[in-house]
């Protein structure tokens, strides 16, 4: 129960950080491009809200039934355009509020085991259902909203970092059978600093891929790169190359498995 409060405290503390950063914009910077295509940064944070908004209204048979997340994610976008930033912060704020309360009782004892479907994404267990928001809230505040606005990233901490990398490493498992349908040997995932592990990308022949916490012994490839940069380069908001990651054993396995991940 330890990794699920984590997650639930973890996304608490994004929430305020939201808040707190959102507060001090000016009325050109919520009416300025993000870097989410299309978007203002009073979209992206009306979309944030419509996170939360769907865990305790009718739109979350929508959200678990969608094949197409991204396009229910425009939908809810489009609805909010009329609103002032004044209401769509105090719309983030009201439904975040109500949303974590609901997520208190979908990852209690008895429930945080239960898989539900994220869309085309895969079916998640509900303790891990915290950890998908606060990725999404902590990716876009940091990737979309202040390096659009070219203003420091607010900070993290160890409990979110730590929280990100177990949802994307359970989305990598789930998303990304297909495009990793042709890996035949193990591969490793090192992130380092703060929240980082090493997870292993496992295949058993004809199967799919097992992502898990564990450790290097009999790989083929390994990679190493920094945990806080993972968010950034796995949604291909910037080249992995571009990023500091390295490949040792077999580069042009590695090489091959790191042009394939694309995270939404």
């Amino acid at each position: 129960m330890r990794a699920t409060a984590d997650h639930l405290s973890a996304l608490r503390i994004e929430r305020q950080t939201v808040l707190d950063y959102c507060a001090d914009l000016t009325d050109a910077e919520w009416r300025a491009d993000s870097l989410a295509a299309g978007w203002s940064v009073k979209d992206v944070v009306a979309h944030m809200a419509a996170d939360l908004r769907t865990v305790v209204t009718p739109a979350a048979l929508a959200f678990m039934a969608t094949k197409d997340v991204e396009c229910l994610n425009e939908r809810a976008v489009a609805a909010s355009r009329r609103r002032s930033p004044a209401q769509v912060l105090e719309g983030f704020a009201t439904w975040t509020r109500v949303g974590t309360a609901a997520l208190a009782v979908l990852t209690a004892p008895g429930l945080s085991g239960v898989r539900l479907p994220v869309g085309e994404l895969g079916r998640y267990p509900t303790r891990l259902f915290p950890a998908m928001f606060l990725f999404d809230w902590h990716t876009h505040l940091r990737h979309d909203i202040a390096a659009a606005l070219d203003r420091p990233h607010p900070p993290t901490d160890e409990r979110r970092v730590a929280s990100i990398l177990a949802w994307l490493t359970s989305l990598l498992e789930q998303s990304h059978r297909d495009r990793l349908a042709w890996l035949d040997a193990s591969v490793a995932m090192t992130f380092t600093g703060p929240g980082g592990g090493t997870w292993r990308v496992d295949t058993d022949q004809g199967g799919p891929i097992r992502v898990r916490r564990g450790g290097t012994e009999n790989t083929a490839a390994q990679i190493t790169a920094r945990a806080d940069e993972f968010p950034r380069w796995g949604t291909t908001r910037a080249a992995w190359r571009d990023c500091e990651v390295s490949i040792t054993g077999d580069t042009e396995l590695g090489t091959r498995v790191l042009d394939a991940i694309d995270l939404i």
